[in-house]
């Protein structure tokens, strides 16, 4: 008689082991209050940037592939602008609504776009406390620079041999010098935008990348690192720096998107 109960008391006892265990990791999840979306491994991480660097500043988007805890392959689209580290801001003396402040020598008011394929590294993880991963980034891919021509009002000296002469306010570049007596201030940034020349190139981008978020859902970081351009066909920001080809330059940014899975 007590055989037939010893069973009945075993099968219920192994039949009640994995609801024991179920609600105890339940407890164990409720106690430590950590959700279930910070547990989970992402594959796709999609980010927005924002940023300076040593010639401008830019912005871009990347869309990212989480091939494994070490690696992260991304696409990235970035706008950005190019300024000359010789650009001097003067302001005329003249007493008239059009006296802006401009840049002496500007030839083209100039921004582009980059696309380009790269991969971030990770070099040091986070602590299971929290805290900040390293990672390095590299960057290859193709650029394409847009040059405005940048426009002066500028004051004009009009003569004729039979009536006294006129001066009067014009819009001119750089290059179009006949007879110009002084500039006013710059004119609207506007003025050009149907006169804009492309000029395409390539560029490579390394450095850092500092993890600062603290969910696995929400990528927060900030990099900084340099940035190698070559146009052939040259881009002219300055008449002191015509068809320059190379450019050298230093970022700061800040990324913040999403982790999810697709």
């Amino acid at each position: 008689m007590k055989k037939p109960v010893f069973r009945v008391l075993l099968f219920a006892l192994l039949a009640a082991c994995p609801i024991l265990l179920h609600g105890q990791e339940i407890a164990i999840d409720s106690q430590n209050g950590t959700p279930i979306e910070e547990k989970l491994i992402y594959n796709h991480q999609n980010s927005f940037n924002i940023g300076i660097h040593s010639q401008g500043f830019g912005l871009g988007f990347k869309i990212g592939k989480i091939k494994n805890i070490y690696t992260t392959s991304n696409w990235e689209t970035e706008f950005f602008t190019l300024n000359s580290l010789k650009e001097v801001r003067l302001l005329s003396g003249y007493a008239s609504t059009l006296a802006r402040p401009f840049v002496y020598g500007k030839l083209n008011t100039v921004f582009g776009f980059r696309f380009g394929y790269g991969q971030e590294k990770r070099i040091y993880g986070k602590p299971y406390w929290g805290g900040i991963e390293l990672r390095w980034i590299y960057e290859g891919g193709v650029s394409l620079a847009l040059q405005k021509p940048y426009y002066y009002y500028v004051l004009v000296y009009k003569g004729n041999p039979d009536i006294e002469y006129s001066e009067v306010i014009e819009e001119r570049t750089f290059d179009d010098q006949s007879q110009w007596l002084d500039i006013v201030g710059k004119a609207p940034i506007t003025k050009g935008f149907n006169e804009i020349r492309l000029s395409p190139g390539i560029h490579v981008k390394g450095g850092l990348s500092f993890d600062i978020g603290t969910s696995r859902t929400r990528y927060q970081a900030i990099n900084f690192g340099v940035v190698a351009e070559c146009y052939p066909m040259g881009v002219s920001i300055i008449d002191s720096q015509r068809d320059r080809r190379f450019f050298l330059t230093f970022f700061l940014s800040y990324n913040w998107g999403s982790r999810f899975n697709k």
